[in-house]
């Protein structure tokens, strides 16, 4: 069915509704998180419904011009996006179907909201947060509700709202003197789609900017809840009070030749009144500049008594326009969903950064951050961190004051060299230099955690899940840190509301999986990593929890076929033989298992550092050559 015979602003299909107006995929009227691209080709598809439409027909619609971007990847990325949001099956689709060698076809039944013949049910209760909006689920698998059961839908209504409650509630407490601000994600007034990136990467430096006043008189929200925010049409009363914040900050960027104008204005939430704005014109060679300049604006109009600023450490030489461009757009790319083709086309834009200024401290940092991302991927943990490491020293020598090489050069000396202390002065000077920085306290949190100092590790996630409240990772993150510590019931309660959050997160699957699997609870357990892994599309990530659970569980033949077929992907990408060894310790075949942590230690595996808290392991204990790989490692059980 073609647009021409619809609403032109609105298409309906399933439970689904496409706003091309503004640009937001709605299920029973939640709104659901897709990226710019992937909405794009989206919309276009379903706006030509029925049709053959070509990979280079979407090519020239979503990027046209002359754009660094590798296309197929980026395709291929979109549509698996796409797939992920509607939960559509490649191999059994109901919304997309591809074409091998041509394109795709959009087959899902659509209609017009005018020729509708109902409207979708809202689920919208007052002031709960806004991924949140997502039907709330208290299981892994989620029963269809039909409209013929009303006393069912209206059952889902009540579990939500009473999720929503207690998020609201068991939600980490701000300090009492605490003033909150927002940073909502600056417009793109470039007229351009492939300059979206920019204004993303404007509002990422304001929130990094304002994060370093006074952490303890400004709390600043983190991108990922901020993003959620992106196109969504609500008011700055709404906003505020869903996210708890005193300030609300928007801002649009608009390119004038070698000039780009940063307009920003700062709402009060109390009074929706506007209490300062501004526009600022700079050459492109000034903007880091003017991210300073604008985030000093606004903390003197908010004059909470914040004194001196709390001044970032400037950098060791004037920046290209060119090469901070490529930087923010490697950056950009991994921010969310990141996989093997987003960190590859990373990469590129770093390298295009470092090639256009050879001094540019940041792209050797992003650099650091994307080798470190294919360690268990698509490349080989002590390949990957050797790679790290050397950008992050070379970040380093340039800008010793730069946080993110600190927080880049302690993930390496520890996950790949063990150097337990070495590590920790890394972390700490990186939240020294930077206080919220979001992935030093994440990194932070995870090397508390593995040092058994549960209670540090607890606090360390509950202030980033003040930074990044509707965050789905550092909800999960919460949890995790939660289970290690041995308080099940709360872990349990934070997977569960992370799940209500965003039904299609697939890490908190794997978490949740881990903790049913701890406590024996081995057909939930199966439950929850099957969802894990179908959310995983075509990474590895959760299969080798699948196998081990379904051993476990008394479903050995189905097991053993994921062990096979991890075994045959080994001939062609990376499997962790800390993975595999945890399958053949459940089958009881412990020399096998062995062999494979001895060649994990070889390698210099980080994921040995893991193993003292793996439940899996246990059999294994009491063996010497089990003990020498802890006491390689560190691990505190061996000390």
């Amino acid at each position: 069915m073609h647009l021409g015979t619809q609403n032109p602003s609105v298409i309906r299909f399933e439970n689904y509704e496409l706003d091309l107006a503004a640009e937001e995929l709605r299920k029973q009227g939640s709104s659901l998180k897709l990226q710019p691209q992937p909405f794009k080709i989206l919309a276009y598809l379903a706006s030509h419904s029925g049709e053959l439409i070509t990979r280079q027909e979407l090519r020239d619609h979503v990027w046209p011009g002359d754009t660094f971007v590798d296309f197929d990847l980026a395709i291929n990325q979109a549509i698996k996006q796409i797939r992920a949001v509607l939960n559509d099956d490649a191999e059994r689709p109901r919304v997309i179907a591809t074409l091998p060698r041509r394109g795709y076809r959009f087959i899902a039944k659509t209609a017009s909201a005018a020729a509708a013949e109902a409207p979708l049910p809202q689920v919208s209760p007052e002031g709960h947060e806004e991924n949140a909006k997502h039907t709330a689920v208290s299981k892994p698998s989620v029963p269809h509700i039909s409209h013929a059961r009303p006393w069912v839908a209206l059952g889902a209504v009540v579990l939500l709202i009473a999720t929503v409650i207690a998020y609201r509630f068991a939600t980490p407490k701000r300090p009492a003197a605490q003033m909150r601000i927002v940073v909502l994600p600056f417009q793109n007034l470039t007229g351009d789609p492939n300059q979206e990136f920019f204004a993303d990467g404007m509002t990422e430096e304001m929130i990094s900017q304002l994060g370093a006043m006074n952490p303890n008189r400004l709390g600043v929200i983190a991108r990922t809840s901020a993003v959620k925010y992106k196109n969504s049409g609500k008011g700055i009363n709404q906003i505020g009070h869903e996210m708890g914040v005193d300030y609300v900050l928007e801002g649009s960027v608009r390119e004038a030749g070698s000039h780009v104008r940063v307009t920003a204005q700062l709402i009060r939430v109390s009074d929706q009144m506007h209490v300062w704005s501004e526009s600022f014109d700079r050459g492109f060679k000034d903007v880091v500049e003017l991210q300073s300049d604008v985030a000093q604006a606004i903390a003197r109009r908010i004059d909470v008594g914040l004194g001196q600023r709390r001044a970032a450490p400037p950098p060791a030489t004037q920046v290209s326009w060119e090469a901070y461009s490529a930087y923010l757009k490697g950056r950009h790319l991994l921010l969310d969903n990141k996989t093997e083709a987003t960190i590859m086309v990373a990469l590129q834009y770093f390298q295009h950064a470092i090639e256009l200024d050879p001094n540019f401290a940041l792209a050797y940092a992003g650099q650091a951050d994307a080798y470190a991302e294919q360690a268990d991927a698509d490349l080989a943990p002590e390949k990957a961190f050797v790679l790290s490491k050397q950008t992050a020293l070379r970040a380093l020598s340039i800008n010793p004051d730069l946080a993110e090489a600190h927080v880049s050069l302690a993930n390496a000396l520890f996950y790949s060299e063990w150097k337990w202390a070495d590590a920790e002065r890394e972390y700490k000077r990186a939240l020294e230099l930077k206080p919220t920085y979001e992935e030093a306290h994440h990194s932070y949190s995870h090397y508390l955690t593995l040092a058994g100092r549960h209670a540090e590790a607890i606090e360390e996630s509950q202030l980033l899940l003040r930074l990044d409240p509707l965050s789905s990772h550092m909800n999960s993150h919460l949890g995790l840190a939660y289970l290690k510590a041995g308080r099940f019931d709360e872990a349990l309660a934070q997977f569960k509301k992370t799940i209500a959050l965003d039904p299609n997160y697939m890490r908190v699957y794997v978490h949740l999986g881990f903790a049913y699997e701890w406590r024996k609870m081995f057909p939930e357990a199966i439950t929850a990593y099957k969802k894990g892994v179908s959310l995983a599309g075509e990474t590895l990530e959760g299969q080798a929890d699948l196998a081990r659970a379904l051993i476990e569980g008394s479903e050995r033949k189905e097991g053993l076929l994921i062990l096979r077929r991890l075994e045959s992907e080994k001939k062609r990408r990376y499997v962790s033989p800390v993975d595999l060894a945890g399958i053949y310790t459940v089958l009881g075949d412990h020399e096998k298992a062995m062999t494979l942590l001895e060649n994990a230690l070889e390698q210099h595996n980080g994921r040995l550092l893991f193993i003292h808290q793996y439940h899996e392991f246990d059999p294994l204990r009491n063996s010497p050559r089990f003990t020498r790989i802890l006491q390689a490692v560190g691990a505190p059980a061996a000390l």
